[in-house]
């Protein structure tokens, strides 16, 4: 797939019908490029995307619902419903798609409608410049949700924050598995395994002595199913509960703007009067935390530190005597004779008396003065008590003695500050205004607190869900021991084993294609030359092992968090390209957290290489002046998004990045 062009009409921040981008690139300028602060409309044109070649299967739903159709409504452009535009709101997008060796065109446009408050929705395509027929239309879509999954589509978009977040929370080994699936065709086996496991069961329900077991079976069917309704509706709940969050929200600003236009002043002051308050308070209550911390933990010991003291002193010299009773204990007469005697020479014979001398004198020589043993501490006792000490003499009691003075006078100044806050909204000519913003805040939170009631509730329903789910395959198994012997139960069973199998040989060979292309690009991208030299990829854990040239593990904690990027962004592309698929790629603010040697690394040498066409979102603090030459040799079109509020809509301008004029490519 080739996309040619995106037209935007009355979607998002985009109003009106003048809504273009050409997305075409060639080959050495397989770059568009698209700029804009937050706010200017980039994630409207990758939402845009979606739900142009998916429709409903964009939000995971099967059928066009009512709530798709509630996503949607947040799709489309504020100021055209207000302007009572019921039916001028479309995406269109037209791209190039070879199929059997031959090249064809396709224009989609997907467009709504709003009827007595309901919306509606209506889909056509052209294919060579010809309008499809509803049957051809509806093969259309099965047969690109066939050749390109929405999950597989989703996988082309990536966005920079949550690469970053994979990165840091370590779920590399969760994206490999789960994209590789789709990338791989490896789900197509997992589907049949399932379909297999469902044949199993129901040649089981024909077995009378399984009869119990299926029974129970289908109960926790039922019962899994009541709970997975009754979490979809407590979802549905809280997201009405936050749509009227943002109602009330929206009323509470605006009413918050009206008190500032006619009592400016008056709000100033309050709001002044009302931050310091809330300093003072954070101050008395990091200072109080700071006391009872103290008082919970080393006051005690503060009062009797003279005592530890002594005992840190006492376990020191028990410590030098236990050393010197192992040494005497150790050290034997007959051994030293042996080894002064191979030393010294057979000539020279040493008297017992002698002998006898000298081991005394070595012991005198270690033994320390006269200690009482009294505790016999074990090691990590002794240096809890020497840390203790330790602590204790370094501890600056009138920091604390302060804290405590200080909270009384920021005591007294929050009391005075509050006399002035009440009087002042008494005496206020909009107190009335101030007591609806109040009305409406305390219902905001209300809804909030009830929002983390339906969380709470369905954190306990899906554990109860868990717990089903886990009863149900014991279940399973069960049914399963029944059959074991049956011809059918053998072949599903063989069927079963050869699809595992298979799966697991594909997994071990892709990725160590993967794994082989990922180090090749290594060499090019990261600015430490040679640092790795070797990458495993573990096909059932999926964890990633680095070795350097002399076949030593490294840590991947070593990597700076730059560098795990990098890592995560040549896997991406290096099981793109084992996979063989040729899909555009969009990058989402993809070098918000790089250096600058790792943002020209990858403008050099990474994004050339993300096939015939990389659309990239940016921000302003993600491509300067001085990068921007280089991304510009393979760029075809770059285009920067602003938002006039005057006109409540997102504009476009075209061969211009931000402040950057560009000349036009020919």
């Amino acid at each position: 797939m080739h996309i040619q062009k995106l037209a935007l009409r009355n979607i998002g921040a985009y109003h009106g019908e003048l809504n273009k981008f050409d997305f075409r690139t060639t080959t050495n300028r397989n770059v568009i490029l698209l700029g804009g602060k937050n706010g200017a409309g980039k994630t409207t044109i990758l939402e845009s995307l979606r739900i142009v070649l998916f429709g409903s299967m964009a939000y995971g739903f099967v059928t066009e619902n009512e709530p798709y159709y509630r996503k949607i409504r947040t799709l489309l452009n504020r100021k055209a419903i207000n302007e009572n535009v019921n039916d001028e709101f479309q995406i269109t997008l037209d791209y190039s798609s070879t199929e059997d060796f031959e090249l064809h065109e396709y224009s989609l446009v997907r467009s709504w409608r709003i009827k007595n408050d309901r919306i509606r929705e209506s889909f056509s395509v052209k294919r060579d410049n010809q309008f499809l027929t509803a049957q051809q239309t509806s093969d259309f879509q099965s047969r690109l949700r066939e050749e390109m999954p929405p999950k597989l589509f989703e996988l082309c978009l990536f966005d920079g924050e949550e690469i970053s977040r994979i990165v840091s929370e370590e779920k590399i080994p969760e994206y490999l598995k789960e994209s590789g699936k789709i990338l791989f065709n490896l789900d197509l086996f997992v589907n049949l395994e399932k379909d297999l496991n469902t044949y199993r069961m129901q040649y089981a329900q024909q077995n009378a002595n399984a009869a119990e077991e299926v029974a129970q079976y289908e109960k926790l069917e039922n019962e899994i199913r009541q709970l997975q309704e009754t979490i979809e509706e407590k979802q549905l709940l809280s997201i009405s509960y936050e749509d009227e969050i943002n109602n009330l929200n929206h009323v509470i600003k605006q009413d918050k703007k009206d008190f500032e236009t006619h009592g400016g002043l008056l709000q100033e002051k309050r709001q002044e009067i009302v931050s310091r308050i809330n300093v003072i308070e954070n101050k008395r209550k990091a200072n109080s935390e700071h006391v009872r911390h103290f008082v919970s933990s080393l006051l005690p010991f503060f009062i009797a530190r003279k005592q530890l003291q002594q005992v840190d002193h006492q376990l020191n010299a028990e410590k030098q005597y236990e050393s010197y009773e192992y040494a005497a204990n150790t050290l034997k007469q007959d051994k030293l004779t042996s080894l002064l005697t191979s030393t010294l020479g057979q000539t020279k014979e040493i008297e017992s008396s002698e002998m006898k001398s000298i081991f005394e004198g070595i012991l005198d020589l270690i033994k320390p003065n006269q200690t009482e043993l009294i505790h016999r501490a074990s090691f990590e006792q002794r240096s809890e008590i020497h840390n203790l000490n330790k602590q204790l003499e370094s501890l600056n009691i009138t920091d604390y003695i302060n804290r405590f003075d200080e909270n009384a006078l920021l005591l007294k100044e929050s009391q005075e500050l509050r006399t002035k806050l009440e009087t002042n909204d008494q005496a206020s000519e909009f107190k009335e205004l101030l007591e609806r913003i109040e009305q409406k805040t305390k219902l905001s939170e209300q809804h909030k607190i009830l929002i983390e009631q339906l969380g709470s509730e369905i954190n306990n329903l899906t554990e109860a869900l868990h717990t089903k789910l886990s009863q149900k395959d014991k279940v399973e198994e069960k049914i399963r021991e029944y059959h074991k012997s049956e011809k059918s139960y053998e072949m599903t069973e063989k069927l079963l084993t050869v699809s595992q199998r298979f799966r697991e040989r594909q997994w071990r060979k892709k990725l160590d294609d993967v794994a082989n292309e990922t180090v090749r690009m290594i060499d090019v991208l990261f600015r430490k030359k040679g640092l790795i030299k070797r990458i495993h990829i573990d096909h059932t854990s999926f964890e990633l092992k680095l070795y350097n040239l002399m076949n030593q593990e490294i840590s991947k904690e070593r990597l700076s968090a730059g560098e795990k990027e990098m890592l995560m962004l040549t896997v991406i592309l290096a099981m793109f390209r084992v996979s063989g698929w040729k899909l555009p790629f969009v990058f989402d603010t993809l070098m918000g957290r790089l250096d600058q040697d790792h943002k020209k690394s990858l403008i050099q040498h990474f994004i050339p290489r993300c096939g015939e066409q990389v659309l990239m979102f940016t921000t302003d603090s993600e491509i300067t002046s001085e990068q921007f030459p280089l991304i510009e040799e393979i760029t075809a079109r770059c285009y920067t998004l602003e938002y006039d509020a005057s006109k409540e809509s997102a504009v476009i301008m075209k061969d211009r990045y931000f402040d950057i004029i560009r000349e036009a490519v020919k």
